[in-house]
C-alpha cells in the first residue's frame, strides 16, 4: 500500500478509495442538448444520467453542444469492489477514470493501492467482431497458450472489456482457469471498456 509500504498489512478499501477521490477524474457532459431522441444527448447518453445543472444549463444558454466546451473533467465517484459471477467469491476492483488521465497515475493504482505484481509483459488482446467464432480444438489451444504464457512471464493481460468477439473467449479463459486452479498462480487480466458500453453501469455508482 502506497502510504504503508513497510507495513505487512494490505491497503483497505478506505485507503485507495481515499487515493482515488483525490487523484482520479471522469469526464462528465456538463450540456444536455437532445440529439434525434429528446431523452438522448448529443454526448450519447441518456438525459437521466446528468446532472441537474446540465439540463438547465444557465451558462450555456444559446449554444450549440461541443464536446471540446462541453464535456470537463471532475472527481471520480465511480469505484469499488465487484464479484463476477462464475468465478466464485472472488473480488475484483473498477474505477471509472477519464481518457486524459496520466498513465503513470493508473500504474500507481494498479501496483501500489490495488497491489498488484509489476508485469514483466503486457498481452493486449482486442477486436471488435461482436462473433469470433473458433472450433473448439482452436479455442481450447488458444485458451491454453494465453494462460500458459500469462502463467510464465508474469503478464497483465488487457482487453476492451467486453464479453465480444475474441475478447469474450479472453474471459472465458480466464475464468476456467480460476475455477480449476484455486491454488494456481494468479492471472490478471484487465478491461478498459467505454463507460457507455457497460451493462447496468448505473449499478457501479
Amino acid at each position: 500500500c502506497s502510504t504503508f509500504k513497510h507495513s505487512p498489512d494490505s491497503c483497505s478499501f478506505q485507503d485507495w478509495a481515499s487515493w482515488i477521490k483525490k487523484n482520479i477524474k471522469k469526464k462528465e457532459c456538463g450540456f444536455f442538448q437532445a440529439d434525434v431522441r429528446e431523452d438522448t444527448c448529443k454526448c450519447g447518453y441518456l438525459k437521466t444520467e446528468h446532472a441537474d445543472e446540465a439540463i438547465k444549463p444557465e451558462d450555456y444558454t444559446g449554444d450549440t453542444w461541443d464536446r471540446h466546451k462541453h464535456v470537463h473533467e471532475v472527481t471520480t465517484d465511480v469505484f469499488g469492489n465487484i464479484v463476477f459471477s462464475g468465478l466464485g467469491h472472488k473480488i475484483s476492483k473498477y474505477a471509472r477514470v477519464s481518457t486524459d488521465t496520466n498513465p503513470e497515475l493508473l500504474y500507481e493504482l494498479l501496483t501500489e493501492w490495488w497491489e498488484l505484481s509489476p508485469p514483466n509483459l503486457l498481452i493486449s488482446v482486442t477486436g471488435g467482431a461482436k462473433n469470433f467464432y473458433l472450433k473448439a480444438r482452436l479455442k481450447n489451444m488458444f485458451h491454453r497458450g494465453l494462460i500458459k504464457v500469462a502463467q510464465t512471464t508474469g503478464a497483465w493481460i488487457i482487453t476492451g472489456g467486453t464479453n465480444t468477439g475474441v475478447m469474450k473467449h479472453v474471459g472465458q479463459a480466464v475464468r476456467d482457469y480460476g475455477l480449476s486452479s484455486l491454488q494456481g498462480k494468479e492471472i490478471v487480466a484487465i478491461g478498459v471498456a467505454t463507460w457507455g458500453v457497460i451493462h447496468n453501469r448505473d449499478t457501479l455508482v
